[in-house]
């Protein structure tokens, strides 16, 4: 039937198999088959379709057919195939294809994969062809040169294959080549934003300010990428605009004429605004990502507890309407520590009671704390150098405990939580120790007890329970000066007064509390002991 048509080979099924193998179909989905014929290929990757859809997920691909004969042109779009020219060597589209895949002619098969391989350097993508194998192992003229090159340089895969078309619709015995070729994507760049980059870089080297606000790299860096971003996306709206009279929406026929006339400039998908596109909405919603991009950087909020965090990032919105500027970063950290002080004490206060009295109720928690007679009250209590708290370093599957499971988010928070308390009371003396690694750790050697972190160990017990022992015990012990003066249980002299020069009553408390020598401790070196605050950056984040 087919043997009128010159040059024209149906490719077998089985060989389609070959050509489509290896493929990831999920990254693939504008196609072109420029040597169509009666379509067995566009066949095949219709029934791959199907193969991917689901009854919710309706799988296609984009696929584009050229022919170059008028009856097998008829034949594919008898099957509805999408033809959309004729001849692939005179083909011209700015159209991309993530897969061009063809069984040419195999008199011009070299002309056909060159021109696929050229259509691919624009963009990247994928070229599948079957060749005549004597074109690649023949390279007798420059074409089949310039293609042997050009197949070297993109690492293509050739298989050569006998008697591949003998059992065909229509049979040759001509040993052929499949190829297979990823060319690399083309990596794109700006000509608006190089352009700025140049001006900036120049702006920069020109400029010579040690007024700096901030000095730190990170900061200059992300204003730095924010300004570039703001500017091109300024320069890419004008240019829009600009050309909208030069894009064409559609052509009509004038009702008084009936000429043929354009209408309009094509409005593509961008937000507009009285006059168009609004450049200040569009600076707000890039400030809006950046505010919440520097939120979530643990060099901006590190030491934060997580409900402080919480806090600060339900204010993002009200930031979109300020420059995310160098100033401003600078002035939001000046009123972040101004708050945080209050914030975190706060915070350290219900640590206390929680580590303290909060569980006293239950038999295996009510040994937490050490109970005295404190100033005006006979209900004072200070924290145990081992305390038990209700916290799952076990993961309940349901009806069972589960594996070990320290990793958790509900632990790490919880832990960071006391760690960040304790770093604030701590100044920042002690040496960082990874919290997140050492309960990975942990986690992965199935170590469940005595883990060592920052300020403490912890054990987990399957019954729920976490005990944690604290290993530095001076810290400890302003953990519990802190506390009890916050409290009112010690008395307002504590510290600053000699044991001596106390009264019978302040006698009585600090005996109750820590006794004479550990009082003495304190008066010597009250400067640690004595918290009234401290000058520790809380909005960065501290490294071992």
């Amino acid at each position: 039937m087919f043997e009128k048509i010159n040059g024209f080979y149906p490719t077998p099924k089985n060989l389609i198999e070959k050509m489509l193998s290896g493929l990831d179909f999920k990254m693939i989905k504008n196609i072109l088959e420029p040597s169509a014929g009666k379509g067995n290929i566009v066949d095949e990757l219709r029934k791959k379709e199907q193969l991917f859809s689901s009854t919710y997920n309706k799988f296609s691909f984009d696929i584009d057919c050229i022919e170059i004969d008028r009856d097998l042109r008829y034949i594919l779009k008898g099957k509805n195939y999408r033809v959309v020219h004729n001849d692939f060597l005179t083909y011209s589209t700015m159209k991309e294809y993530d897969l061009i895949i063809m069984n040419p002619i195999f008199t011009d098969g070299c002309k056909h994969l060159l021109k696929a391989l050229r259509m691919q350097e624009r963009n990247g993508g994928i070229v599948v062809c079957l060749l005549n194998a004597e074109t690649l192992k023949n390279p007798h003229t420059k074409e089949r040169q310039d293609l042997k090159r050009k197949l070297t340089e993109y690492n293509a895969k050739i298989e050569f294959i006998q008697d591949a078309f003998l059992d065909a619709e229509r049979k040759t015995a001509v040993e052929i080549a499949l190829v297979k070729v990823q060319l690399p994507e083309v990596k794109r760049e700006s000509f608006i934003l190089e352009g700025l980059r140049e001006a900036k870089y120049a702006e920069e080297y020109h400029t010579n300010d040690n007024t700096q606000l901030v000095d730190g790299d990170f900061f200059k860096a992300i204003v730095n990428q924010f300004q570039l971003e703001v500017e091109a996306g300024i320069k890419l709206i004008k240019e829009y605009f600009a050309m909208q009279p030069l894009i064409l929406s559609s052509f009509e026929k004038d009702e008084e004429t009936g000429e043929t006339v354009q209408k309009g400039g094509c409005m593509l998908s961008m937000k507009s605004g009285k006059n168009g596109l609004s450049v200040n909405e569009y600076i707000k919603s890039v400030r809006r990502k950046y505010w919440t991009a520097l939120f979530r950087n643990p060099k901006f909020i590190g030491q934060l507890t997580n409900n402080l965090q919480r806090d600060f990032y339900n204010k993002l919105e009200n930031l979109s309407d300020y420059d995310f500027s160098l100033y401003n970063i600078y002035q939001l950290k000046i009123d972040m520590q101004e708050k945080v002080g209050k914030g975190i004490e706060d915070t350290i206060m219900e640590l206390f009671d929680e580590l303290s009295h909060k569980y006293y109720y239950y038999d295996e928690t009510s040994n937490n704390i050490h109970y005295y007679n404190g100033w005006k009250t006979n209900k004072s209590w200070i924290i145990n150098k081992k305390v038990i708290i209700p916290l799952r370093g076990f993961y309940d599957m349901q009806y069972s405990w589960g594996r070990f499971y320290p990793t958790r988010c509900e632990v790490i928070n919880k832990l960071q939580d006391i760690e960040k308390c304790l770093n604030y009371l701590d100044g920042g003396l002690t040496d960082a120790v990874d919290l997140e690694k050492a309960l990975q750790f942990a986690e992965e050697y199935g170590e469940t007890k005595n883990i060592q972190l920052k300020y403490f160990t912890v054990t987990f017990f399957k019954k729920g329970t976490c005990h944690i022992t604290f290993t530095n015990e001076e810290l400890l012990k302003k953990f519990n000066i802190f506390g009890s003066q916050k409290k009112g249980w010690l008395p307002p002299s504590y510290g600053k007064k000699a044991y001596r020069d106390m009264s019978t009553e302040e006698k009585a408390v600090v005996n109750a509390f820590d006794g004479e020598e550990e009082y003495n401790k304190v008066v010597a070196n009250q400067k640690y002991y004595l918290f009234s605050g401290n000058t520790l950056n809380l909005l960065e984040e501290k490294t071992a």
